[in-house]
């Protein structure tokens, strides 16, 4: 009997507290395996970016499927920018799993199976996920560069150090008798 694994990912703790990617990722692996009849083995969830293969559940769950391999047909992810955010760890990881006769499924993208015009689709999807990710990377450091020549200070500040926002944060906190510090 062989099964799915699913594999979920978010950029940041924050959006995995405040926004409904999550779930939403996990309700289309549900339908889309009970529509396949499927059974889902094990999912995996990162809170992290995916501009690097060293993320703590991806890794578990590429040990997952080298062990489990047998009884393991797919590796679902509702995009392909889920597994990854550059086109070389998207084709390594897919080259590995196939190794393991474990297919990628992008259930966003059901154009990316194991024809040519799929390969290049995926190729496709691939650089253009690693090509937001330079793009916002970019967009961001050009940002803090320009809050930097402003005069902000835009990292945390060193232990001992009180910032403008921590003395209003403490005064908008205060008691009737003055503020709580």
């Amino acid at each position: 009997m062989s099964g799915a694994v699913c594999y979920a990912r978010v950029s940041t703790l924050e959006q995995a507290e405040k926004n409904n990617s999550l779930p939403v990722q996990n309700g289309k692996f549900k339908d889309f395996c009970a529509r396949d009849h499927e059974e889902i083995l094990e999912t995996f969830v990162d809170k992290q970016s995916a501009r690097t293969t060293k993320r703590p559940e991806f890794q578990r769950m590429m040990e997952f499927c080298k062990k489990n391999h047998k009884t393991i047909s797919r590796v679902i992810v509702a995009d392909l920018s889920r597994l990854a955010r550059n086109v070389v760890d998207q084709g390594a990881t897919i080259a590995a799993l196939n190794q393991l006769g474990i297919e990628v499924v992008s259930i966003d993208e059901p154009i990316t199976g194991d024809t040519a015009a799929g390969k290049l689709s995926r190729n496709i999807i691939g650089s253009m996920s690693q090509f937001f990710s330079d793009s916002l990377s970019e967009k961001t450091k050009d940002r803090m560069r320009a809050a930097v020549k402003t005069g902000r200070f835009i990292w945390v500040s060193p232990v001992g150090y009180i910032t403008k926002r921590m003395v209003q944060d403490r005064s908008s906190s205060s008691t009737p008798n003055g503020p709580r510090w």
